[in-house]
């Protein structure tokens, strides 16, 4: 991708003040966006383990090979738009404006000299001319390069650019921004899709909370879960192909469906784990929705591996024995669990649904053919 910043190859080395964060960073969660520099410094010192660069940068220097990428704006200041991480180091370093407004100070055990600091107070700044080549030099570095962005940060990014292709009359929106960024057409599609849902629960069912826990914490498994024609027929999204067709679809998604699945994705009341935990379930749990009567049972239990036993059809007596070795190993393992008042009650009520069982087993029982 050296073709999208050579026309502006222009290295600078740049006073430390003249820089800011950049407020629209693709990396930064939705709820970030457009907040001050205090505050982005503050949300990167948070999430960032900016303590290790700092001891870094004050026993290496900031190395010349990897400058910042910067955006000239018009106040006079540049805007970081790659290195945003090692710009806030720097800046709680030198203790700028904005590291003192937010009140952000590393602790180390001998304060750095002021050899240290002089040598960080200018920096290797790559000059870009627009914001066009911005966006390019950071759809292919961090969507198909190698420093690649989170899932949800991608599909920001990608649902920006599907819009301005499509602004400019673009026929083939997903294949013309996957090219563009190293990917392909269907990449591009299932992480516009998974974002285009999310908005429609946010924005037009009222699921706003829901909708947030998961972009911001399992956007990756969200993806994943959308790749299952089960779970898109479930919802009522089918399977839109073009971008006319997906903008119509999310309009007619099935709000209380939707509610459902984005509420088995985060962990119920009294427990840490949500019912589908893992991407790798993602397809069983397609085809649970799928049955009716598994489904039934995962609304009731909560239990994704409980309900698939219904779709799965096990037989009876196979059933019956993995639930007898799933028994024995807490027999056998009882002394490692603390016993109480709730842990009786429960095995008394298990113990009850066993002679249940025993006793319909029974009266149900045919003869065995010779």
């Amino acid at each position: 991708m050296t073709d999208a910043v050579s026309v502006a190859e222009d290295i600078r080395r740049l006073p430390v003040q003249s820089l800011q964060l950049d407020p629209q960073n693709p990396r930064l969660p939705e709820d970030m966006l457009g907040k001050t520099q205090p505050e982005l410094l503050a949300w990167l010192d948070n999430e960032e383990t900016l303590d290790e660069l700092a001891a870094s940068m004050l026993a290496n220097g900031f190395f010349a090979h990897e400058p910042l990428v910067v955006l000239a704006e018009e106040n006079g200041l540049h805007t970081v738009v790659e290195g945003n991480r090692r710009f806030a180091t720097i800046s709680i370093l030198l203790q700028t404006p904005a590291a003192e407004e937010a009140d952000l100070e590393f602790e180390f055990e001998s304060r750095p000299s002021d050899a240290q600091l002089a040598a960080l107070r200018e920096v290797p700044c790559l000059v870009v001319s627009s914001a066009e080549e911005v966006r390019k030099f950071l759809g292919f570095r961090h969507i198909g390069g190698l420093k690649t962005w989170s899932p949800e940060a991608k599909a920001r990014y990608l649902e920006d650019e599907i819009k301005r292709a499509v602004a400019q009359a673009s026929q083939t929106p997903f294949r013309d921004v996957g090219r563009r960024v190293g990917s392909n057409a269907t990449g591009v599609r299932n992480s516009y899709i998974a974002l285009r849902v999310l908005r429609t629960a946010r924005d037009d069912l009222g699921l706003q909370q829901l909708a947030s826990y998961v972009l911001r914490n399992r956007f990756g498994v969200w993806t994943r879960l959308l790749n299952s024609a089960e779970v898109r027929e479930y919802i009522g999204f089918g399977d839109p192909v073009d971008y006319d067709a997906i903008e119509a679809a999310s309009r007619e998604i099935r709000d209380e469906q939707l509610q459902r699945v984005l509420e088995d994705l985060q962990p119920r009341k009294g427990s840490t784990r949500a019912v589908l935990n893992d991407s790798r379930d993602a397809t069983n749990y397609g085809r649970v929705l799928a049955n009716d009567a598994a489904r039934e049972a995962l609304i009731k239990y909560g239990d994704l591996n409980l309900a698939y036993q219904v779709v799965d059809r096990a037989s009876l007596a196979d059933r019956l024995e993995t639930t007898r070795n799933s028994l024995e190993l807490i027999v056998n393992g009882i002394d490692s669990y603390l016993v109480t008042d709730v842990v009786v009650s429960r095995a008394e009520a298990l113990a009850s649904t066993a002679r249940t069982l025993m006793l319909t087993v029974k009266d149900r029982r045919e003869p065995e053919e010779d």
